[in-house]
């Protein structure tokens, strides 16, 4: 029995440069029905003392040509990935395409602070949704069917396919469409505030603007008062602002859907103008809205308050016009960069 020589077998193998070669060359001298393998069944013919040795010189060869094999099959799968990233090689240190830098809105930058804010005194924050239903936005905070508010002149409908009136759409004229449900949600004694955009049937004009941000806070305990208010009003506007010299006016006003009710003013500088902005309004809860959201009225009581944060970040930034912050314009963002 003749072992087939090592030095061809590896002359051969070393012939082989791709993919197809070291599968041919593998099927001829490692696969179980060819060659070298076959060597093992010759040995049934010999004696047990030569089996031993021929065994032993098979295997030998076998473990030779195997190594080889892989090493060689490594190394053309090494050449072959090379050859890849030579194709795809990304150099990079060559210079990439710049990204004009981003520009938060004002809004959302004073949004996120009074939030802050709000929850540093214990709020919890909710946002609701802009499509509301009549009886959420008017009749759950006691606005009746025959208010002005609830005129097309005033509130932008949404049309539908419903025929009950409380179930129209419309775009939520205030936050506090959601007052009731929140009210149910945390329970008597609650604290939050709402803040999200509101929109209006308005004339654009400085200061008014179709779409804008307002921010609803609701507080309920029992013997909330007026004097609460007051003092957290002065706290959070001092806050927002970062000033000490807050100069307020509170007007009684009348809103019938609330008891009593309260327009708020702050005296301000915008670039070279000082005048007074209303950009609160505040009122005690009404006894019928707090039993809508199931409080006892003669055991709890509440204030709640509209913040106009479209007007503050007027304030805040000296902004003449509101409707720079809606218009687009870049150059306006790159100015508060």
């Amino acid at each position: 029995m003749n072992l087939p020589k090592l030095d061809p077998i590896l002359k051969e193998l070393s012939t082989c440069s791709d993919e197809a070669t070291i599968k041919e060359f593998h099927s001829s001298y490692l696969w179980k029905k060819w060659s070298i393998n076959l060597l093992f069944k010759d040995l049934k013919s010999l004696s047990p003392e030569e089996k031993k040795t021929k065994g032993q010189e098979i295997k030998a060869l076998f473990t030779t040509v195997q190594e080889a094999f892989f090493a060689q099959q490594d190394s053309i799968k090494k050449a072959y990935r090379d050859a890849q990233l030579q194709k795809e090689i990304i150099d990079i240190s060559t210079p990439g395409n710049s990204l004009p830098r981003g520009y938060g809105n004002l809004q959302n930058k004073l949004r996120r602070t009074v939030e802050e804010i709000f929850q540093w005194m214990w709020f919890h924050i909710e946002y609701g949704h802009d499509l509301v239903s009549v009886h959420e936005n008017f009749e759950t905070v006691n606005i009746p069917a025959t208010h002005p508010a609830t005129e097309m002149f005033d509130t932008l409908y949404v049309k539908t396919d419903t025929t009950n009136p409380s179930q129209k759409k419309v775009l939520r004229t205030h936050t506090s469409a959601h007052q009731n449900e929140l009210i149910k949600k945390y329970g008597p004694k609650c604290k939050f505030v709402i803040p999200g955009k509101v929109y209006r049937n308005e004339n654009m004009d400085a200061s008014h603007d179709v779409a804008f941000w307002q921010l609803e806070g609701v507080v309920i305990d029992k013997g909330i008062s007026i004097g609460h208010f007051k003092w957290m009003m002065h706290e959070i506007l001092q806050a927002i602002l970062e000033t000490d010299k807050i100069e307020l006016r509170m007007r009684p006003w009348y809103f019938p859907f609330v008891e009593p009710g309260f327009e708020i003013d702050a005296k301000v500088e915008i670039g070279w103008k000082v005048k007074r902005l209303e950009i609160l309004w505040a009122w005690m809860i009404h006894p019928s809205v707090l039993e809508q959201a199931w409080v006892d009225p003669t055991e709890y009581s509440g204030f709640a308050f509209w913040l106009w944060l479209t007007r503050m970040v007027a304030i805040r930034y000296g902004i003449w016009d509101v409707r720079l912050l809606t218009n687009g314009d870049l150059r306006f963002l790159h100015s508060f960069a």
